[in-house]
């Protein structure tokens, strides 16, 4: 997996935000605003090569389409005045068409005129072009032909982004060349506005991050009742939602990419999910940035409005949103033509988590197949814990069940990505994670914490699927503020005694073990000390809690429960930095979103591929649009969750990529589980273990999800802070 830039596209990211910042400055881009166009600005881009950046090698060009992605950021991060997604793509185009044009190409690449494509057939009366106010030539599409126009006349330019879009009636172009082979040719233009798709999406994601930047840095310095403006949960909060939102666009477009070189199936319908995406969350984001800055926001004065105008018209230049999502699902579910892919050249970004995470993946299926049968199928649906311990040490004896533990210990030394690759597999046969998932978040932290003597006992039992763990974190009195614990536990010579109630100890009944944080001094955070408690001992009590979603949790009482001091898990006293290790590695586990969003869109094609009065749900472009739309969060949710474990396994600094995971992944699952559930309404509220039933339960599931391993309010809190450097907001 590699989600860094070449050493060439970081030169080239850096020369254009340099040039960028000298020439896109917000002076210009007003100076440019009656038509939308800094022919300056133009000229040096020329210079640069930017225009032939994805032409042929003989027209001096040929990078991939990562660098155009490069450029693409650029220029939305810097509002450039001018059609510089729309050149790339179009030059490439006319380059492929053959010889008729190459004259007004040489021109375009020159920087002598301008090269646009137009995103509908010619046989629209008048349609909105990108860049047709200043463009000499037009690429279109007319019934199978592809026809470069000139001549055209273009009207007055005012529109909400004052970007240089025109609208214009193709029909009277001055002067037309038709190429020669239809056939190709409208493969061709097809797989140009896929292109035009993806750097859209690319541009509109880096302009909408530059945007929440920019409401960081003055939320970071407005004072307002004493504190800075940034510190406010209310202003915090949203930010932090859509910094999610529009990262998680930035990936997408990744993603398609890396797709695109792998010529994936749906890859082209991939770069339109993505620009339905974007287009939907980043007018959002700049909005929000606006406001950020109250009155001054809406003042000309300032340049947020500049971003909110520009991501805003940017965002419907292909039209209604909804148009770019049924273009994508029609090609997934419907019957529309499969738009071929553009040659994506030599990618380096991939999202794969590698051939050795894929065998580890091939075992795991293979166990999975041999356990797995209609009984199974009845007993996960109906299971409030999915606990089955003859299952867990069949797969230990595989060594399948906690595949990072060490071979000594009886793991298989697997690495973060084969772990995520074996937990995929968990979904594709809808298996409960929860008693091996808690169990092997504890195993790794007794590796890092504990003493030799308690992994020495603790661990091989682990490994053998014999003792199995829980985590006894929250109190009734203190929900998500972990570090106002009130359990304590106080010394008696060698030993520890506990006394206390802790909350929501989910799998607690099942648990030989329970990774624990106490009170051992006053002090609120220099007075909490974690310890790995055995819970087969006089004192401990354990109550059962059934949350909306059928799962089951508890209530756990420890009364005198007695604790060797040998069990104790790093410093007395020294609980925060436990802490903060246990809490990273389960806020990183975006995956288990990931999962129940793989599976609730499974289920949901099965429900809607299913027949009803002679016509499947999927023929109705409302439930392929739902589809649509947690197909795309999924694969969002995907690509932040890769993020975090690359980050992880790399040495990258990433403090907010698990926060943003965990938050966007849980509200996703919540969301797209109640739209699936209202689209097909009134069947969908039965309970019942077919796929709509699925989805019933599914929704309920998801409930929960946004608040267990830290509610969504605790991690807008953090990545506010770690993603946007805005105050603490938390006490």
């Amino acid at each position: 997996m590699n989600l860094q830039l070449s050493e060439e596209q970081t030169l080239l990211q850096g020369t254009l935000d340099k040039v960028l910042g000298e020439h896109s400055t917000g002076a210009r881009i007003r100076a440019a605003e009656p038509v939308g166009m800094d022919v300056e600005l133009w000229k040096v881009l020329a210079r640069l090569g930017l225009l032939s950046l994805r032409v042929p090698d003989d027209s001096g060009g040929n990078a991939s389409l990562m660098h155009a992605v490069v450029a693409a950021e650029a220029a939305g991060r810097h509002l450039a005045s001018v059609p510089l997604i729309e050149a790339i793509v179009a030059s490439r185009l006319l380059s492929l068409l053959g010889d008729k044009g190459k004259e007004p190409l040489e021109r375009c690449l020159r920087g002598e005129a301008v090269l646009t494509l137009a995103l509908q057939d010619c046989r629209e009366p008048r349609q909105m072009v990108p860049g047709g106010a200043v463009a000499d030539y037009v690429l279109a599409l007319d019934g199978e032909h592809v026809v470069l126009l000139s001549g055209l006349q273009k009207p007055g330019n005012v529109n909400l982004g004052s970007i240089p879009v025109a609208s214009l009636s193709l029909a009277d172009a001055a002067t037309r060349v038709e190429f020669d082979h239809p056939a190709e040719d409208r493969a061709l233009f097809h797989s140009a506005i896929v292109e035009w798709h993806l750097l859209q999406s690319a541009m509109i994601a880096s302009a909408a991050r530059r945007a929440l930047e920019m409401a960081a840095d003055y939320a970071r310095e407005r004072i307002a009742f004493g504190k800075p403006i940034g510190g406010y949960q209310g202003l915090a909060h949203p930010l932090a939602d859509s910094v999610a939102d529009v990262e998680g666009a930035r990936l997408f477009a990744w993603r398609a990419v890396d797709a695109m070189a792998k010529r994936e199936k749906d890859a082209s319908a991939l770069a339109s999910l993505s620009l339905w995406w974007a287009a939907t969350c980043a007018p959002q984001a700049a909005l929000k940035s606006m406001r950020t800055f109250g009155g001054y926001g809406m003042t000309m004065e300032y340049d947020a409005q500049l971003y909110y105008r520009r991501i805003t018209a940017w965002s419907l230049l292909a039209g209604n949103p909804d148009k770019v999502l049924d273009l994508a699902v029609d090609q997934i579910w419907g019957e529309a033509e499969q738009w071929a892919a553009p040659d994506a050249g030599d990618v380096i970004v991939d999202f794969a988590y590698g051939s050795k995470a894929e065998s580890a993946a091939a075992r795991m299926r293979d166990f999975c197949s041999r356990h797995h049968d209609t009984e199974m199928d009845r007993f996960q649906y109906e299971s409030a814990d999915g606990h089955l311990p003859e299952l867990w040490r069949s797969m230990a004896q595989e060594r399948l069940l906690y595949p990072q533990l060490p071979d000594s210990l009886g793991g298989s030394g697997e690495d973060a990505y084969a772990a995520a690759a074996m937990a995929e597999v968990f979904a594709e046969f809808g298996w409960n994670m929860f008693p091996i998932g808690t169990t092997d978040l504890v195993a790794k932290m007794i590796l890092q914490f504990a003493t030799a003597e308690a992994q020495d006992e603790i661990l091989p039992k682990i490994a053998r699927g014999e003792a199995f763990c829980c985590l006894a974190y929250t109190e009734p009195s203190g929900g998500s503020d972990i570090f106002g614990v009130r359990t304590s536990a106080v010394r008696e010579g060698d030993e520890w005694s506990i006394n206390g109630q802790k909350i929501f100890t989910s799998v607690g009944h099942v648990s030989d073990y329970a990774l624990m944080i106490t009170r051992t001094a006053p002090d609120k955070y220099a007075g909490v000390t974690l310890f790995i408690v055995p819970l087969a001992q006089p004192g401990y009590t354990c109550t059962e809690i059934k949350t909306i979603g059928n799962d089951r949790t508890n209530v756990t009482f420890y009364d005198n429960v007695r604790v060797p001091d040998r069990y104790r898990m790093g410093a007395v006293n020294g609980g925060v930095k436990v802490m903060a290790e246990a809490l990273t590695i389960e806020q990183s586990g975006g995956d288990l979103y990931t999962n129940e969003l793989r599976q609730l869109l499974r289920h949901a094609e099965r429900w809607a591929a299913e027949r009803i009065d002679q016509r499947a749900p999927v023929a109705d472009s409302a439930v392929r649009r739902c589809l649509g739309e947690t197909m795309a969060r999924m694969l969002v949710q995907d690509c932040l969750t890769r993020r975090t474990l690359w980050a992880g396994m790399s040495g990258v600094p990433h403090k907010s990529y698990g926060p943003m995971s965990k938050l966007f992944g849980s509200e996703s699952w919540l969301l797209c589980a109640r739209r699936l559930l209202e689209v097909a309404a009134p069947w969908s509220i039965l309970s019942s273990q077919g796929a709509l039933g699925q989805i019933e339960k599914s929704s309920r599931r998801a409930i929960p999800g946004t608040i267990y391993a830290g509610t969504s309010e605790v991690q807008r809190s953090l990545i506010a802070e770690s993603a946007l450097g805005l105050p603490r907001s938390r006490s």
